[in-house]
């Protein structure tokens, strides 16, 4: 299962929607058979980011795909949590968040983000993707200085991880996504431009293409 899985999440970041959507309701098919909630759990998060990374092309219709997926991911997280770790219940409360987010309702999703973090027992490098959620959402509430903040203590946390692999590296360069975008909100051009040169840079050497996008 685990390599079914981690199949569809690298077809996921190469974009081959279609072959990841693919990998991942097979799997998910085969984990409501044999009731393994963590497998339909990380496949129902799954699709949930396929949509998402969609959104910019395909409009409203994503963003409802985005959150119905998500929503499910967090139910079985919910509903079983006393039959899965940690660990995937907080995939569950992030994955709801993360929808959320992607619909607008930014209020809302902090509160799921925050129960990731709290449950959670990832290292700190991958915590550090969660706090620089927080932190975004706090800026866009209005908290800004207590956002930015938060976005650069997560990505210190970030690069404590192995960043010769490929996540830390998209973890990364959100935070610096993020920094960029707060930098030019409140004026400050030349630090936005900084910024947003070496998320491209990083972007560039290490084939992340989603995050090229972005910038």
């Amino acid at each position: 299962m685990e390599e079914r899985l981690g199949k569809a999440n690298t077809l996921r970041e190469e974009e081959k929607y279609g072959e990841s959507t693919k990998e991942y309701t097979e799997t998910l098919l085969e984990c409501v058979k044999t009731d393994d909630f963590e497998g339909m759990v990380h496949a129902l998060g799954g699709m949930s980011l396929v949509f998402k990374h969609q959104i910019a092309s395909g409009g409203e219709m994503f963003k409802r795909l985005t959150l119905a997926y998500a929503y499910e991911s967090y139910n079985v997280a919910e509903e079983n949590k006393d039959k899965i770790s940690p660990y995937i219940l907080a995939i569950g409360y992030r994955c709801y968040g993360d929808g959320l987010l992607m619909s607008g309702k930014v209020q809302e999703s902090v509160e799921y983000f925050e129960k990731a973090l709290a449950v959670t027992t990832a290292d700190r490098c991958e915590k550090g993707n969660l706090k620089a959620h927080i932190g975004g959402i706090k800026y866009k509430l209005g908290q800004k200085e207590q956002g930015i903040n938060e976005i650069k203590e997560a990505l210190e946390d970030i690069r404590t991880g192995d960043m010769t692999t490929y996540a830390p590296r998209v973890w990364e360069t959100g935070c610096l996504n993020k920094l960029a975008i707060a930098s030019a909100l409140e004026g400050n051009k030349s630090e936005a431009l900084l910024t947003i040169n070496e998320s491209v840079e990083i972007a560039r050497t290490h084939n992340l293409t989603i995050r090229l996008r972005e910038a």
